[in-house]
C-alpha cells in the first residue's frame, strides 16, 4: 500500500525538482553564488523563521494532549491521546529548532562579506509564506492533517535541496573555489551542514510517520492535503528565486 506521503511526492515531481534542484542550490553548492545574493536568502530565511514559529505556535494550541482537552466539536474518530504527544514532542523540537537557526542566521547576516549589504525588511512573497502557514495551521482538521502536511513538505523540500547542494560540494575539484572571500565560502559550508545533518533528516522522517498516519478515506480530505503540498511546492520555489531577485505572481 501507498503510504501518504509517498502519494504526495508522485502528484508533482516537477515542481517537487524545481524546489529541490534550484539554480541558488547549485550555486551555493558550487561555491559560485555572490555575497549578495546569499545575503539576501538568508535575510529572507531569517524573516521567515518568525512564520514558522508562529505556525508551530498554532500548532501546539490546538494539540489535545489528554481526551479531557479536546475542543468542543473535535470530532476525529482517529484521536489518540499517545498519538497526539507524539505530535506535540515534534513540534516542540521544531520551535527549539527554528530557534537556534534564527540565532545561526543573525551570526551570519553580522560577517564581513554581508553585514556591508542594506537591510531589506521581508518581501512580499516571504510575507505570502508566512501568512499561509499561520492560515493552514488556523484551518487545519481537528488532526491538523494539513499543518502536519506543509510542516513535512516543507522540509523534506530543505533536506532534499541541500543534500543536492552537498552531492555539488563534495564532487568540486580542491581549490575550485578560486578567490571567492574564505568567511564566504565557510558559510556556504556551514549552511550545507546544517540541513544535512543525521538529526535533521530524522526529524524529516518523523515529520512523514505524523503524515502517514492520516486518514486518508475521505477523498475530499485527501485532495485538501494534496491542495496544501501543492501550494507549499510553488511557495519553496519562489523563496529559492528571491535570492536573486523579487518575483512575481506569474
Amino acid at each position: 500500500m501507498v503510504s501518504l506521503t509517498q502519494h504526495l511526492l508522485s502528484i508533482d515531481k516537477e515542481a517537487y525538482e524545481k524546489a529541490t534542484r534550484h539554480t541558488f542550490l547549485q550555486q551555493v553548492g558550487s561555491h559560485t553564488i555572490a555575497p549578495q545574493h546569499l545575503h539576501s536568502w538568508i535575510e529572507q530565511d531569517r524573516a521567515y523563521t518568525n512564520g514558522y514559529t508562529k505556525m508551530m505556535g498554532l500548532m501546539i494550541s490546538r494539540v489535545a494532549l489528554f481526551p479531557d482537552q479536546r475542543e468542543w466539536g473535535d470530532n476525529d474518530p482517529h484521536y489518540d491521546s499517545a498519538h497526539a504527544q507524539r505530535i506535540f514532542k515534534t513540534l516542540a523540537f521544531a520551535v527549539s529548532n527554528v530557534f537556534r537557526e534564527c540565532q545561526m542566521f543573525t551570526d551570519l547576516l553580522s560577517r564581513t562579506p554581508y553585514a556591508g549589504f542594506p537591510q531589506g525588511g521581508m518581501k512580499p512573497w516571504t510575507s505570502r509564506y508566512v501568512d499561509f502557514h499561520q492560515k493552514v495551521a488556523r484551518t487545519a482538521g481537528y488532526d491538523l492533517g494539513e499543518a502536519l502536511v506543509v510542516l513535512w513538505a516543507m522540509e523534506k523540500v530543505f533536506l532534499e535541496a541541500w543534500l543536492y547542494a552537498k552531492s555539488i560540494q563534495e564532487n568540486k575539484t580542491a581549490g575550485s573555489s578560486g578567490e571567492q572571500d574564505p568567511v564566504h565560502v565557510a558559510t556556504m559550508q556551514e549552511l550545507i551542514q546544517n540541513w544535512t545533518l543525521d538529526e535533521f533528516k530524522d526529524f524529516v522522517d518523523e515529520c512523514g510517520e505524523l503524515v502517514n498516519a492520516l486518514s486518508t478515506t475521505d477523498p475530499l480530505r485527501l485532495k485538501s492535503l494534496e491542495q496544501v503540498y501543492r501550494q507549499t511546492l510553488a511557495l519553496e520555489v519562489k523563496f529559492w528565486d528571491m535570492a536573486f531577485t523579487e518575483v512575481t505572481d506569474e
